[in-house]
Protein backbone atom coordinates (compact mmCIF):
# COMPACT_ATOMS: atom_id res chain seq x y z
CA UNK A 1 0.00 0.00 0.00
CA UNK A 2 2.77 2.57 0.58
CA UNK A 3 3.92 2.44 -2.83
CA UNK A 4 0.58 2.96 -4.19
CA UNK A 5 0.89 5.92 -2.00
CA UNK A 6 3.63 7.29 -3.29
CA UNK A 7 2.33 6.62 -6.63
CA UNK A 8 -0.52 8.62 -6.48
CA UNK A 9 0.98 11.53 -4.56
CA UNK A 10 3.94 11.30 -7.91
CA UNK A 11 1.13 11.46 -10.39
CA UNK A 12 -0.60 14.40 -8.58
CA UNK A 13 2.68 16.64 -8.40
CA UNK A 14 2.69 15.93 -11.84
CA UNK A 15 -0.40 16.99 -13.12
CA UNK A 16 -0.20 19.88 -11.01
CA UNK A 17 2.64 21.37 -12.93
CA UNK A 18 1.07 20.16 -16.41
CA UNK A 19 -1.91 21.75 -15.10
CA UNK A 20 0.00 24.37 -13.67
CA UNK A 21 1.99 25.00 -17.17
CA UNK A 22 -1.03 24.82 -19.38
CA UNK A 23 -3.23 27.37 -16.91
CA UNK A 24 -0.05 29.73 -17.51
CA UNK A 25 0.19 29.50 -21.22
CA UNK A 26 -3.38 29.85 -21.84
CA UNK A 27 -3.47 33.21 -19.23
CA UNK A 28 -6.19 31.76 -17.34
CA UNK A 29 -6.64 32.54 -14.17
CA UNK A 30 -6.69 30.65 -10.64
CA UNK A 31 -3.77 28.51 -11.36
CA UNK A 32 -2.14 29.47 -8.06
CA UNK A 33 -5.47 28.03 -6.22
CA UNK A 34 -5.44 24.78 -8.22
CA UNK A 35 -1.25 24.55 -7.91
CA UNK A 36 -2.14 24.62 -3.69
CA UNK A 37 -4.84 22.67 -3.72
CA UNK A 38 -2.76 19.70 -5.51
CA UNK A 39 -0.11 20.54 -3.68
CA UNK A 40 -2.29 19.52 -0.48
CA UNK A 41 -3.44 16.57 -2.07
CA UNK A 42 -0.06 15.38 -3.25
CA UNK A 43 1.23 16.46 0.77
CA UNK A 44 -1.57 14.01 2.07
CA UNK A 45 -0.47 11.05 0.01
CA UNK A 46 3.62 12.06 0.99
CA UNK A 47 2.04 11.62 4.52
CA UNK A 48 0.26 8.22 4.07
CA UNK A 49 3.42 6.88 2.84
CA UNK A 50 5.82 8.12 5.21
CA UNK A 51 3.61 7.23 7.93
CA UNK A 52 3.20 3.51 6.26
CA UNK A 53 7.20 3.54 6.30
CA UNK A 54 7.48 4.52 9.86
CA UNK A 55 5.09 2.14 11.19
CA UNK A 56 7.38 -0.40 9.43
CA UNK A 57 10.54 0.53 10.44
CA UNK A 58 9.60 1.40 13.90
CA UNK A 59 11.37 4.73 13.25
CA UNK A 60 11.51 8.03 11.28
CA UNK A 61 11.28 6.34 7.80
CA UNK A 62 14.72 7.47 6.15
CA UNK A 63 16.42 4.14 6.52
CA UNK A 64 17.55 4.12 2.51
CA UNK A 65 17.81 6.37 -0.01
CA UNK A 66 14.41 6.25 -1.62
CA UNK A 67 12.53 7.07 1.50
CA UNK A 68 15.27 10.07 2.05
CA UNK A 69 14.43 11.36 -1.37
CA UNK A 70 10.91 11.05 -0.41
CA UNK A 71 11.51 12.91 2.71
CA UNK A 72 12.94 15.66 1.06
CA UNK A 73 10.40 15.94 -1.16
CA UNK A 74 7.91 16.01 1.40
CA UNK A 75 9.76 19.23 3.54
CA UNK A 76 9.98 20.99 0.21
CA UNK A 77 6.16 20.79 0.05
CA UNK A 78 5.20 21.15 3.47
CA UNK A 79 7.31 24.45 3.41
CA UNK A 80 6.24 25.62 0.28
CA UNK A 81 2.38 25.49 1.78
CA UNK A 82 3.69 26.90 5.35
CA UNK A 83 5.56 29.67 3.74
CA UNK A 84 4.97 30.28 0.07
CA UNK A 85 2.27 32.42 0.50
CA UNK A 86 3.33 34.55 3.52
CA UNK A 87 6.40 35.61 0.33
CA UNK A 88 3.53 35.79 -2.16
CA UNK A 89 4.90 32.99 -4.18
CA UNK A 90 2.18 31.25 -4.94
CA UNK A 91 3.84 29.88 -8.36
CA UNK A 92 6.98 28.29 -6.12
CA UNK A 93 4.75 24.99 -5.71
CA UNK A 94 4.87 25.32 -9.94
CA UNK A 95 8.55 25.62 -10.29
CA UNK A 96 9.13 22.83 -7.06
CA UNK A 97 6.92 20.44 -8.31
CA UNK A 98 9.09 19.06 -11.24
CA UNK A 99 12.03 18.38 -8.57
CA UNK A 100 9.56 16.77 -6.54
CA UNK A 101 8.46 14.65 -9.24
CA UNK A 102 11.96 13.54 -10.24
CA UNK A 103 12.69 12.84 -6.92
CA UNK A 104 10.07 10.51 -6.05
CA UNK A 105 10.12 9.00 -9.45
CA UNK A 106 13.50 7.62 -8.60
CA UNK A 107 12.20 6.26 -5.79
CA UNK A 108 9.56 4.53 -6.92
CA UNK A 109 11.88 2.95 -9.10
CA UNK A 110 14.37 2.25 -6.56
CA UNK A 111 11.34 0.78 -4.08
CA UNK A 112 9.79 -1.28 -7.24
CA UNK A 113 13.31 -2.67 -8.30
CA UNK A 114 14.63 -3.34 -4.64
CA UNK A 115 12.48 -2.81 -0.85
CA UNK A 116 15.62 -3.14 1.44
CA UNK A 117 12.03 -4.36 3.69
CA UNK A 118 11.92 -3.38 7.91
CA UNK A 119 14.86 -2.05 9.50
CA UNK A 120 13.46 -1.41 12.99
CA UNK A 121 16.22 -0.31 15.15
CA UNK A 122 18.10 -2.29 18.07
CA UNK A 123 16.97 0.84 20.71
CA UNK A 124 15.17 3.95 19.55
CA UNK A 125 17.43 7.05 20.07
CA UNK A 126 15.31 10.45 19.28
CA UNK A 127 18.38 11.98 19.21
CA UNK A 128 19.13 10.45 16.43
CA UNK A 129 15.46 11.20 14.96
CA UNK A 130 15.68 14.87 15.56
CA UNK A 131 19.08 15.35 14.00
CA UNK A 132 17.98 13.07 10.87
CA UNK A 133 14.60 15.00 10.43
CA UNK A 134 15.67 18.26 11.19
CA UNK A 135 18.83 18.11 8.45
CA UNK A 136 16.38 16.70 5.91
CA UNK A 137 14.14 19.38 7.02
CA UNK A 138 16.60 21.82 6.21
CA UNK A 139 17.75 20.36 3.09
CA UNK A 140 14.03 21.15 2.14
CA UNK A 141 14.36 24.55 3.13
CA UNK A 142 17.44 24.80 1.01
CA UNK A 143 15.82 22.95 -2.06
CA UNK A 144 12.97 26.02 -1.97
CA UNK A 145 15.84 28.68 -2.07
CA UNK A 146 17.53 27.04 -4.99
CA UNK A 147 14.01 26.71 -6.87
CA UNK A 148 13.57 30.92 -5.87
CA UNK A 149 16.65 31.05 -7.55
CA UNK A 150 15.37 29.82 -10.97
CA UNK A 151 12.48 31.63 -10.35
CA UNK A 152 14.58 34.98 -10.41
CA UNK A 153 16.95 33.98 -13.78
CA UNK A 154 13.33 33.28 -15.84
CA UNK A 155 11.89 36.50 -14.79
CA UNK A 156 15.70 38.03 -15.84
CA UNK A 157 15.68 36.14 -18.81
CA UNK A 158 12.41 37.60 -19.55
CA UNK A 159 12.66 41.23 -18.85
CA UNK A 160 15.74 40.74 -21.07
CA UNK A 161 14.23 39.73 -23.80
CA UNK A 162 12.37 42.59 -23.99
CA UNK A 163 9.31 40.89 -24.98
CA UNK A 164 8.10 39.11 -21.87
CA UNK A 165 5.51 35.75 -21.77
CA UNK A 166 2.08 35.59 -20.05
CA UNK A 167 4.85 33.82 -17.07
CA UNK A 168 6.46 36.81 -16.82
CA UNK A 169 3.30 38.82 -15.55
CA UNK A 170 2.57 35.68 -13.19
CA UNK A 171 6.17 36.19 -10.97
CA UNK A 172 6.42 37.90 -8.23
CA UNK A 173 8.11 41.32 -7.96
CA UNK A 174 12.40 40.72 -8.02
CA UNK A 175 12.15 42.04 -4.20
CA UNK A 176 9.87 39.43 -3.03
CA UNK A 177 12.23 36.48 -4.77
CA UNK A 178 15.17 38.30 -2.66
CA UNK A 179 13.52 38.41 0.25
CA UNK A 180 12.32 34.50 0.39
CA UNK A 181 15.92 33.33 -0.95
CA UNK A 182 17.37 35.17 2.30
CA UNK A 183 14.44 33.93 4.66
CA UNK A 184 14.84 30.11 3.42
CA UNK A 185 18.83 29.93 3.91
CA UNK A 186 18.20 31.32 7.31
CA UNK A 187 15.54 28.35 7.97
CA UNK A 188 17.62 25.94 6.78
CA UNK A 189 20.59 27.29 8.70
CA UNK A 190 18.54 27.07 11.76
CA UNK A 191 17.07 23.83 10.80
CA UNK A 192 20.29 21.95 10.23
CA UNK A 193 22.24 23.74 13.24
CA UNK A 194 19.59 21.92 15.31
CA UNK A 195 20.57 18.61 13.37
CA UNK A 196 23.87 19.00 14.11
CA UNK A 197 23.44 19.99 18.04
CA UNK A 198 21.15 17.12 18.05
CA UNK A 199 24.27 14.33 16.73
CA UNK A 200 26.48 15.34 19.47
CA UNK A 201 23.31 13.82 21.78
CA UNK A 202 23.30 10.86 20.58
CA UNK A 203 23.59 7.29 22.26
CA UNK A 204 26.39 6.56 18.88
CA UNK A 205 28.10 9.40 18.37
CA UNK A 206 28.28 9.82 13.85
CA UNK A 207 30.72 8.22 11.97
CA UNK A 208 33.62 11.32 11.35
CA UNK A 209 32.68 11.18 7.70
CA UNK A 210 28.72 11.68 8.55
CA UNK A 211 29.33 14.71 11.02
CA UNK A 212 31.97 16.51 7.96
CA UNK A 213 29.55 16.30 5.41
CA UNK A 214 26.91 17.77 7.43
CA UNK A 215 29.45 20.93 8.60
CA UNK A 216 30.59 21.09 5.08
CA UNK A 217 27.21 21.93 4.01
CA UNK A 218 26.35 24.07 7.09
CA UNK A 219 29.68 25.98 6.51
CA UNK A 220 28.88 26.04 2.72
CA UNK A 221 25.15 27.95 3.47
CA UNK A 222 26.65 30.28 6.32
CA UNK A 223 29.51 31.32 4.24
CA UNK A 224 26.67 32.31 1.32
CA UNK A 225 24.48 34.31 4.17
CA UNK A 226 27.61 36.11 5.66
CA UNK A 227 28.54 36.85 2.15
CA UNK A 228 25.51 37.95 1.44
CA UNK A 229 25.11 40.43 4.25
CA UNK A 230 28.59 41.72 4.12
CA UNK A 231 28.98 42.06 -0.04
CA UNK A 232 25.32 42.25 -0.69
CA UNK A 233 25.18 40.19 -3.56
CA UNK A 234 23.04 41.00 -6.33
CA UNK A 235 19.99 38.95 -6.72
CA UNK A 236 21.62 36.81 -9.83
CA UNK A 237 24.87 36.24 -7.77
CA UNK A 238 22.08 34.77 -4.87
CA UNK A 239 20.14 32.59 -6.98
CA UNK A 240 23.29 31.29 -8.60
CA UNK A 241 24.58 30.76 -5.34
CA UNK A 242 21.45 29.12 -3.74
CA UNK A 243 21.02 26.64 -7.05
CA UNK A 244 25.08 25.54 -6.43
CA UNK A 245 24.68 24.84 -3.18
CA UNK A 246 21.80 23.14 -3.22
CA UNK A 247 23.52 21.28 -6.24
CA UNK A 248 26.73 20.49 -3.36
CA UNK A 249 24.12 19.55 -0.76
CA UNK A 250 22.45 17.12 -3.16
CA UNK A 251 25.77 15.43 -3.78
CA UNK A 252 26.63 14.82 -0.01
CA UNK A 253 23.21 13.07 0.61
CA UNK A 254 25.15 9.53 -0.05
CA UNK A 255 27.37 10.57 2.39
CA UNK A 256 24.34 10.89 4.97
Amino acid sequence: MDDLYLIISTLIFFAGFVLAVVSLRGGRQGSARLNIGLAIAGLIFQSLFLKERGEMHGRCPITNGAEVLVFISWSVVIIYLALGRAFRLSLLGVFSMPLVFMFQSISIVALLSHDPGPRPPVTLDPWLELHAAMSLLAYGAFGLSGIAGVMYLVQDRQIKSHEPGRLFYSLPPIRYLTDAMMRLLVIGIFLLSIGIVAAFFMKNFPEALHLTVSGAVWVVYAFLLLIHLVKHLTPKQLSLSSMVAFGFALLTLSAL
